[in-house]
């Protein structure tokens, strides 16, 4: 697990290192479609009537996929990454 975060990091930084070279505008237009996009899933995951338990328990596990969809890290379900 350490050698891949380390890795993660390594590769995340050369990528900046290159983003510094691309147009910062369109690379902030596609995080924010993403974050939007990610919020429109998480409301619908939130209306959706048939993910109806008293602990809400369905939600929760839909939005954490819906996060992890994204290659964004949750502290629940571990077991999923």
């Amino acid at each position: 697990m350490v050698e891949k975060r380390l890795y993660a990091q390594a590769v995340g930084w050369e990528v900046l290192r290159y983003a510094k070279e691309l147009n910062t505008h369109e690379l902030a237009q596609k995080v924010d479609s993403d974050a939007i996009t990610l919020i429109k899933e998480i409301k619908a995951i939130l209306d959706d009537l048939t993910l109806n338990d008293s602990d809400c328990f369905l939600k929760i596990d839909a939005i954490v996929r819906a996060f992890h969809k994204y290659d964004l890290p949750t502290d629940r379900h571990w077991e999923l990454e």
